[in-house]
């Protein structure tokens, strides 16, 4: 066996030790390298997860949807904070949504904010100018906050649209202008049972597009009802519709004791019929002409009109929204308040009376009123008109129409008198009563003083003050030839030969 040396020993120990020193610095290098490849990769990685980070917006998209219907729950029951605080989050998640633009206006207007509500309502035309209901509210809320300019502008773009919210929208900013809402609608007794039920379908299409709405829909209208009710609601209170104004010209009154124009403080019964809902089906029209419907988005105009046409809107509403497919919807006044007639004098029951139609006869308020036993006279008093006296020994006077804020007053019938003079045994002034005849006059006269007697002078007082004088030959009264001519009050009677 051969002897290792020492010389051969050191050889192998600075060999070994050059190979340690060559591989940590090998092992250095690379460490470089890789670090400045992570520093020059890091910008793609990051891009990388910006380009993850949009990839995911239809996760965006329905956690957005998700505070929307939170925030619309929240608005539904009241607690408008909650609401507000969801809407925006759904806002941020998808700033382009013009819903969530107005429902976030739609809450802030309920609490009072209306600043905050005019900048949603701004935002939700910005992405979808053609929204009918989003210019109205805009509109709305530009008169509470006394910017007329901006509501004569929202007026404009909905009559820009053809839409029947910009007759609504008028009567709030009082601006005169030719638009009208349809009214032609069969005519409703307002019972729920006699209520015609319209079916609500909604297609796929529609279903598709069931937040954002059709630019072409009825009078869904102002949400700002209670929201707006503090402040808004005492000057829609003057200019709201109440739903019977006096009749034009032209107006057939005998059409409107067949039909019900709703006004400010009835109570409608709304019903989805098949629907699983437990909610009230009980909704009071607040000032403004508004109820707070949730189902339909919030709240509708709803003042002068008619039952069925509540019926159509809100039919259309839940088809537009996809809300009840195959629903039908059935509407009611439960309770009468905004139409009323006050009756005082001769009554058992006076006071306010409330019409369930737009006119009445006048037998339906006495009925309600009670006529005292000395009652003989019924004076109307209608605002633009002149008084209408009826006596109420005429069956035929009971059929005028009463209409809204009429004022009723009953009472005796004053003395009142006719005069006879001539050839007649007890001539002078005598009392007057209702449907007394020429021929009875004479004879309640003691008759004439000379049988052959036959021609008589009876002069009347025409409207412009002038008398009018007619003869008649008694005769001729006598043998039926021509009618017996009745009397009337302050009649001036004369037997000439």
């Amino acid at each position: 066996m051969k002897k290792v040396t020492p010389a051969a020993v050191l050889l192998i120990l600075v060999l070994a030790s050059t190979r340690i020193v060559a591989a940590q610095i090998g092992d250095s290098s690379q460490g470089s390298r890789a670090v400045a490849n992570s520093a020059t990769n890091a910008p793609t990685v990051r891009k990388n997860t910006e380009s993850t980070d949009t990839i995911s917006e239809p996760g965006a998209s329905s956690l957005a949807q998700k505070y929307y219907e939170s925030g619309a729950g929240f608005y539904a029951s009241g607690k408008l904070n909650e609401a507000i605080e969801a809407f925006k989050r759904a806002t941020k998640l998808k700033p382009d949504d013009p819903q969530t633009h107005y429902m976030l206006g739609m809450a802030y207007s309920k609490s009072s904010a209306y600043k905050e509500s005019f900048e949603s309502f701004k935002r939700a035309i910005r992405f979808w100018p053609d929204w009918p209901q989003a210019h109205f509210r805009l509109g709305v809320i530009s008169y509470v906050l006394g910017r007329r300019t901006e509501s004569v502008k929202a007026y404009n773009n909905l009559l820009r649209l053809e839409s029947p919210l910009a007759n609504s929208l008028s009567l709030i900013i009082k601006e005169d202008n030719k638009a009208t809402v349809a009214q032609g609608v069969t005519a409703s007794d307002g019972s729920l049972a006699q209520t015609e039920l319209v079916p609500v379908a909604a297609t796929g299409k529609e279903a598709g597009s069931a937040r954002v709405g059709d630019s072409n829909q009825v009078p869904t209208t102002k949400s700002e009802s209670r929201s707006v009710s503090a402040s808004l609601a005492k000057p829609n209170k003057d200019t709201a519709p109440i739903a019977s104004d006096p009749p034009a010209a032209t107006e057939d009154t005998a059409a409107l004791t067949r039909i019900y124009k709703v006004g400010v403080g009835d109570v409608l019964d709304i019903r989805v019929l098949n629907s699983s809902t437990t909610r009230s089906t009980l909704y009071t029209v607040i000032d403004g002409g508004l109820i707070d419907l949730a189902i339909a988005g919030g709240p509708l105009m709803v003042a002068g009109l008619t039952t069925d046409l509540i019926q159509a809107l809100i039919a259309a509403e839940l088809k537009r929204r996809a809300i009840e497919e195959g629903a039908r919807v059935s509407v009611g006044v439960r309770h009468y308040a905004s139409h009323s007639v006050v009756i005082t004098g001769l009554v058992n029951n006076p006071g306010t009376k409330f019409l369930r139609r737009e006119a009445v006869p006048l037998y339906v308020i006495m009925a309600e009123g009670q006529p005292r036993s000395d009652a003989r006279r019924v004076t109307i008093m209608r605002p633009g008109s002149a008084a209408v006296i009826i006596d109420l020994d005429d069956p035929a006077a009971l059929n005028f129409h009463v209409r809204h804020g009429d004022m009723i007053s009953v009472t005796v019938r004053p003395q009142e008198s006719y005069y006879i003079a001539g050839r007649i045994n007890y001539p002078g002034q005598k009392v007057f009563q209702s449907g007394i005849t020429l021929l009875q006059a004479i004879l309640a006269a003691g008759g004439l003083k000379r049988q052959n007697e036959n021609l008589i002078e009876l002069s009347r007082e025409a409207g412009d003050g002038r008398l009018t004088t007619t003869r008649f030959k008694l005769k001729e009264i006598k043998a039926g030839k021509i009618q017996d001519p009745r009397l009337q009050s302050g009649d001036r009677i004369e037997v000439v030969r």
